[in-house]
């Protein structure tokens, strides 16, 4: 008799606009009040629809755009996600930059719509300047409480590097302190500090182009 194989701890799947309501719920649940306003636009739960329909939209129009999501498969419970952009010359490049929230302007709140627009478009230079011949970038990527530690942020990483190296891309993360370990795992290395933002801190990160042979290009100029 075969022996059977063990059940996987998390499943990967690529998600999905049906998916995104519940993606936009597990995001404001993992991220502090700081960060739910000046990325997700989002003052209260109220706005979580909205979020939603935001990130269907970017899924159906955005060719640059791809949601993996890993799963419990016993409970089939959302356990993390992680928005990956793949822009595979310098032509899309110049098409990268985040944009704050459109309702931020549209409802007068000029607080949080400044304070992101200032902190993406630190984010839009450093990456731009980084990565000019294109790059794979971990927009965003988050874990459920109930999840964490358990291999989930990991398995999503290891997606994002394997696709990197089929592609020979570079990887590109502006990353919170909590998630710089992680990163590190997976061959991203400190390459600056963002400017200090109040309550929004983080470093950028960058990982080498790879091939099956090795790294594309020498890293003589990586920082020590």
């Amino acid at each position: 008799m075969a022996q059977q194989q063990p059940q996987p701890r998390f499943t990967l799947t690529r998600a999905f606009p049906a998916d995104m309501d519940e993606v936009a719920r597990l995001q404001y649940e993992c991220f502090p009040q700081f960060i739910r306003e000046a990325f997700m636009g989002c003052r209260s739960e109220a706005d979580l629809p909205m979020v939603a329909e935001r990130s269907r939209h970017d899924m159906e129009t955005n060719v640059h755009d791809i949601w993996i999501l890993a799963r419990d498969p016993e409970s089939g419970k959302l356990a993390a996600a992680s928005n990956w952009r793949v822009y595979l010359n310098g032509a899309a490049v110049q098409a990268s930059d985040d944009e704050p929230m459109p309702w931020l302007a549209e409802r007068g709140d000029e607080e949080a719509l400044e304070k992101a627009t200032n902190v993406m478009g630190e984010m839009n230079a450093a990456r731009k300047a980084a990565n000019p011949d294109g790059f794979l970038h971990l927009h965003i990527c988050f874990t459920s409480p109930e999840y964490r530690r358990k291999g989930a942020g990991s398995l999503m990483m290891q997606w994002g590097c394997d696709l990197a190296d089929q592609l020979a891309l570079p990887g590109w993360i502006e990353a919170s302190a909590e998630g710089n370990f992680l990163y590190k795992v997976h061959g991203f290395y400190d390459v600056g500090k963002m400017k200090d933002q109040g309550d929004m801190t983080g470093t950028f990160m960058k990982r080498d182009a790879r091939t099956k042979l090795g790294a594309v290009k020498a890293v003589e100029s990586r920082p020590n």
